[in-house]
């Protein structure tokens, strides 16, 4: 029986560190949006509440006018 075999999902995993966040936002507020697009990728299913911290994160970088 399928419904007894199945495995405890881990009850924390890390999907990005916040430097890991912080640098991506660094280096998007910069321009460069590879850092960004990397992490996203690797959070998978969690790739939109990534995506939302670096974008928040990147307002802080942002040059001033």
């Amino acid at each position: 029986m399928g419904m007894f075999n199945r495995k405890p999902t881990p009850a924390s995993t890390v999907i990005a560190t916040g430097a890991e966040i912080d640098t991506a936002a660094k280096a998007l507020a910069a321009g460069d949006d590879t850092l960004a697009t990397q992490l996203c990728d690797r959070a998978g299913p969690d790739r939109q509440r990534v995506a939302m911290a670096i974008l928040a994160a990147s307002a802080d970088h942002a040059p001033q006018n």
